[in-house]
């Protein structure tokens, strides 16, 4: 069986075991050591574990802001820019995630290639800025030369650059070359971006509504963007728009046409429902549920087709957003789809903490 590295890995120590093994005189050369010690630990040669430390130690030192240390590893090993990790990401990507400028003028010093997406979807580092809402870092690739296209200008709210996709009622194409990911309610892929450019506009749409841009949504509504037309997650804009809890925005929708009760592929939860789904299911920072509950604490027991907002949580493995929610009086005993309680839940996938918690 394969053993795991540790928790921060360190290539220097790797090295050193490596020595030791062939000092011992179990293996005539240092490859032969470096080879037993990848096998060991589950990589089929020592470059291929060299490469995965040297990736776990960039993604840290990123998430410290180490600047310093990230200079020189990306010094030392340049490929890393260019690498993707095995989610399909690269680390432009992890940079523009954290909404760090500073992590992303060092990757593009050294070479990160800015156009290359997300392996299976459209995203690349802006778009995927743009899509969690990482502002500071869409701005700064922009100062980098990465050209918007509509799905991301939408999403920034830059209406100007929203018009330029228009000649008079007509959109010219291709007006977006990155995308939302979506798929059938029965899990099937959907091209992305979507080839339709009528499609495009309402996929601009979703990304408008998911950042809370007003003025973009309105333009685009009155371009023939479909308010009940389904984004990430199954989800109309009008669950996206509560996402962002934009209320001038929810109306605007509501005015135009889009569904209240029409429910989304993930939670199957209506369209105010699903905000709280999602910031109960994704782990987002626990004090944006808790003021979306205070203000409304009757949500605490709401629940979707699939259960209620602590059963997602308990899916999902949140701890601090179950927190919240039994802080609130989040019922322990209510049941998923599936007729299990989150406690039943946490168990079966494997949540020690949430555990304790739910038992508690």
């Amino acid at each position: 069986m394969d053993n795991k590295l540790p928790t921060r890995p360190s290539l220097e120590q790797l090295r050193k075991q490596a020595k030791e093994l062939k000092d011992s005189g179990q293996h005539p050369t240092l490859s032969d050591a470096q080879f037993t010690l990848a096998r060991h630990y589950g990589f089929p040669s020592w470059p291929k574990l060299r490469l995965a430390v040297e990736q776990d130690t960039l993604t840290r030192l990123m998430v410290e802001g180490n600047y310093d240390a990230m200079r020189k590893l990306l010094k030392a090993s340049p490929k890393l820019v260019s690498t993707a990790s095995t989610e399909g990401n690269y680390p432009l990507h992890q940079a523009a995630e954290s909404d760090d400028p500073v992590l992303v003028d060092i990757l593009v010093e050294h070479g990160a290639p800015l156009q290359t997406k997300w392996q299976d979807s459209a995203h690349t580092a802006l778009s995927w800025a743009v899509t969690v809402g990482a502002q500071h870092s869409a701005l700064r690739l922009i100062h980098h030369g990465v050209q918007p296209d509509l799905f991301t200008a939408a999403g920034l709210g830059l209406l100007d650059y929203v018009k330029l996709f228009w000649d008079g009622d007509k959109l010219k194409g291709p007006a977006s070359t990155t995308g939302s990911t979506r798929f059938t309610e029965s899990g099937e892929p959907l091209p992305y971006p979507p080839p339709v450019p009528q499609d495009q506009v309402s996929d601009a749409l979703y990304v408008a509504c998911r950042n809370g841009r007003l003025e973009v949504s309105e333009w685009l509504l009155d371009h023939g963007a479909d308010p009940n037309w389904r984004g990430y997650c199954g989800a109309n804009s009008l669950a996206w728009a509560e996402y962002s809890d934009n209320r001038e925005l929810c109306n605007l929708l509501l005015a135009r046409g889009a569904d209240p009760h029409m429910k989304d592929f993930s939670f199957r939860a209506e369209p105010r429902l699903f905000a709280l789904m999602v910031l109960a299911g994704w782990g987002f920072p626990s004090d944006l549920l808790r003021k979306r509950i205070e203000v409304s604490p009757e949500l605490v027991y709401a629940r979707g087709d699939y259960g209620t907002l602590l059963n997602a949580a308990a899916w999902n493995g949140q701890l601090e957003t179950a927190k919240v929610l039994l802080e609130f009086g989040a019922d322990r005993e209510a049941r998923n789809a599936a007729g299990l309680t989150a406690l039943d839940v946490a168990k079966d996938r494997g949540f020690p903490e949430l555990v304790e918690l739910l038992s508690t």
